[in-house]
């Protein structure tokens, strides 16, 4: 290995793990998914077999990664909470895979530049706009970062909808729980002209969480059960988002 090329892999930022050892660990975990879970999963043809595209997903349990990853044969750098680096075990397994850790409650500007990094390098990203997971499995208030990052970089955004991964507690009761995955249909966020404001970028993330939530049973679409019920029975709004 040449002085270059080594520097280069010690500058190398912790999320690009390589490929050799994120298609061992996917293997690892799809068949752990498989295993704990009767699983299902449709729609893989909707994900673009290359280029950069942001992954949306409905937040439900710390398997969601592994879940989504079980479904989609491309490699994903996910985010994570800043909470789990201070733990070795899941901080390790993490660094393996590959992920960017977010500093919550804040504007975490490196985490920020890390996803663009991600997507211009033609990486593919997952985001879970709601930021914290759902108590209840419902739905919640999505954070406007998802808007911010689709605007700047204008990516393929692919609308991943799952449930049943937070049942996994009824193995208490000797029963396999099902999980269902639904990667729906690409699309990109229109570009807003001029200074973005905040209010925008909510109501773009909004959108999003509308697209993740037409494929997700009724009761799991929480605070925007009207908007998707409005949006399939074909009040489009104002701001509409544009297939692929």
């Amino acid at each position: 290995m040449t002085v270059t090329a080594l520097a280069r892999k010690r500058t190398s930022p912790y999320y690009r793990s390589g490929a050799l050892v994120y298609r061992l660990l996917r293997f690892i975990i799809s068949g752990l998914v498989r295993i704990v879970y009767r699983y299902h999963a449709e729609g893989m043809e909707n994900i673009p077999p290359s280029g950069p595209a942001i992954l949306v997903v409905n937040h439900l349990h710390l398997f969601d990664p592994g879940v989504v990853a079980t479904a989609v044969s491309r490699k994903i750098v996910t985010l994570a909470a800043g909470k789990w680096r201070d733990h070795i075990v899941i901080n390790t397994f993490l660094k393996l895979a590959g992920v960017i850790f977010v500093k919550r409650g804040e504007v975490d500007r490196r985490a920020l530049k890390a996803c663009m990094d991600v997507l211009e390098s033609g990486t593919m990203l997952a985001i879970a706009p709601e930021g914290t997971r759902s108590k209840t499995g419902a739905m919640q208030r999505a954070k406007p970062g998802v808007a911010y990052i689709a605007q700047r970089v204008n990516a393929v955004i692919v609308p991943v909808a799952h449930w049943g991964v937070e049942r996994v507690g009824e193995w208490r009761h000797l029963r396999r729980p099902e999980c269902h995955v639904v990667i729906g249909k690409p699309f990109r966020l229109p570009q807003l002209s001029g200074k973005v404001t905040t209010d925008q970028l909510q109501e773009l993330a909004d959108l999003v969480m509308v697209q993740i939530g037409q494929y997700l049973p009724e009761r799991y679409r929480g605070v925007y059960a009207e908007r998707i019920a409005a949006y399939l029975a074909g009040e489009r709004g104002d701001l509409q988002v544009l297939p692929v």
